[in-house]
C-alpha cells in the first residue's frame, strides 16, 4: 500500500537560485563533473551508481545509454539533487501516462538519487515543481529501487506532500545486509555458517590451503574476472560479461575508475595463486555495495562463492564500515541466509506539482486499489 503522506507543510519554500534542470550528454561538461563529484561526497545516502565513475561509463557502452538524461538540481554552481532518467510517453505498456523513470541497466545495484544531506527536502521539492520546459508532459516520476529506510526516502515524501502530492510504493522487496546495527562482534554461528566452513576444510584437504586475497590493485585481475565468469554457465548461456563486448568496456571502465579512488574491492578466494572464487564490489561513503561474483565450476561442490560471503561477514566487525549491501534481487535465498541484516528496497511514484499530475497519481492509486480488492 502507499506510503502515509508526511506531514511536511505544503508551502515548503524553496530558495530563489534552486532550479531543477535536464541535462543532456552535450551539457556534462568537467564543471558538471566537478560538482557532481561534490555532490556525491555530501549525499545523504551513498550509492556509487549514480556518481560519474559508474554512470558515464553506463552510459557510453551500455544499452540505452543514448537517452538518459540527468535531472538535477542546481543551486549557484552546485548541485543538490542528481538522477538520471529516460522520458517516456507510456509509464507502464498498461499505462499510456508520459512520464520521467529513472534509468536502470543489468548492473544496477540501487536506485536512490544522490541528494545533498543539508538540504534534502528542499531539493527534491525543486525536482517535483519543474518547470513543463524541463519536465515537457511528464505527469510523474518513477525512482525504480529507491531504499525506503533512509533520509532520502522521508525527504522525498515530504517534498511529495509539499506539491500536495504522495509517495506510492510499487513493487518492494527486502535484501541481505551487514550491518552495524544488526550484526553482533565475533564471527555469526549459524547453521549455514557451519556447513560453508566444513565445505572450505573439504575444499582444502582435496585442493590444498585457501587464502582471500584483495585484488582491487592488480591490473590483471579485472581480466581475470572476466574470464572465470565466460567459463561457468553464463558463458555457455551468452549472459557473461565477456560475451557482449559492450558490458565488458563498461566493466572495465567501472573498475579502473573505482580503483584509481581507492574505491574497488575485488577478492579473490585463491589454491596455490589460482582464484576460485571472485567477487567485485564498489565503495560509497560508509558502504559497500556488492556487485558481480564468479567462480570456478571445478569446485562447485565445495560452494566456493558461498565461502567469499562468509569471509566477507567474518571480517565485518573489524572494517571501518556502515554496512555492506549484497545488492541482491527479492529471491535471492543465499545472502539472506548469511547476512543477517535487512534493506527494503521499492520502486515509487511521485508526481509533479500540478493539479494534473496529481489526478493521474491518485488514478494510478485508484486503479492498483481495485485490482487488489481493497
Amino acid at each position: 500500500m502507499p506510503s502515509p503522506m508526511s506531514s511536511a507543510p505544503w508551502q515548503r519554500p524553496v530558495a530563489a537560485d534552486t532550479v531543477a534542470r535536464l541535462l543532456d550528454g552535450r551539457e556534462i561538461g568537467r564543471d558538471v563533473i566537478a560538482a557532481w563529484r561534490d555532490l556525491a561526497s555530501r549525499a545523504a545516502e551513498p550509492n556509487p551508481c549514480n556518481e560519474p565513475e559508474t554512470l558515464l561509463p553506463a552510459i557510453r557502452h551500455l544499452p540505452g545509454g543514448s537517452t538518459v538524461r540527468l535531472l538535477v538540481v542546481t543551486r549557484g554552481r552546485e548541485l543538490d539533487v542528481c538522477l538520471p532518467v529516460v522520458p517516456v510517453r507510456r509509464w507502464r505498456s498498461k499505462v499510456p501516462l508520459p512520464a520521467f523513470r529513472s534509468w536502470t541497466h543489468d548492473y544496477q545495484l540501487i536506485g536512490t538519487p544522490l541528494v545533498d544531506r543539508d538540504r534534502a527536502a528542499e531539493a527534491l521539492t525543486a525536482v517535483l515543481r519543474a518547470s513543463r520546459r524541463v519536465r515537457g508532459t511528464s505527469l510523474f516520476l518513477e525512482i525504480e529501487d529507491l531504499g525506503i529506510d533512509g533520509p532520502v526516502a522521508q525527504a522525498l515524501e515530504e517534498a511529495a506532500a509539499a506539491v500536495r502530492g504522495r509517495l506510492l510504493r510499487w513493487e518492494g522487496h527486502e535484501r541481505a545486509t551487514l550491518s552495524r546495527a544488526e550484526t553482533v562482534s565475533g564471527p555469526p554461528n549459524s547453521s549455514r555458517h557451519k556447513r560453508a566452513r566444513r565445505s572450505r576444510r573439504a575444499l582444502e584437504r582435496a585442493a590444498g590451503p585457501l587464502t582471500v586475497v584483495d585484488r582491487a590493485g592488480d591490473p590483471e585481475a579485472v581480466e581475470d574476472f572476466l574470464a572465470l565468469e565466460a567459463a561457468g554457465w553464463k558463458g555457455r548461456a551468452g549472459t557473461a560479461m565477456a560475451c557482449t563486448p559492450g558490458d565488458a568496456a563498461f566493466f572495465r571502465e567501472l573498475c579502473r575508475n573505482f580503483a584509481a579512488a581507492g574505491r574497488l574491492e575485488l577478492r579473490s578466494l585463491e589454491v596455490s595463486g589460482e582464484p576460485v572464487a571472485m567477487q567485485t564490489a564498489l565503495r560509497a561513503g560508509g558502504a559497500v555495495f556488492h556487485m558481480k561474483i564468479a567462480y570456478d565450476e571445478r569446485f562447485g561442490d565445495y560452494s566456493p562463492g558461498v565461502q567469499l560471503l562468509v569471509d566477507y561477514a567474518d571480517r565485518f566487525p573489524t572494517e571501518d564500515l556502515e554496512f555492506r549491501d549484497s545488492c541482491t534481487a527479492a529471491d535471492n535465498a543465499t545472502e539472506s541466509q548469511l547476512w543477517p541484516g535487512r534493506r527494503g528496497i521499492a520502486t515509487v511514484v511521485t508526481p509533479f506539482a500540478e493539479p494534473l499530475s496529481r489526478a493521474a497519481a491518485s488514478a494510478l492509486d485508484l486503479a492498483r486499489a481495485r485490482r487488489a480488492g481493497t
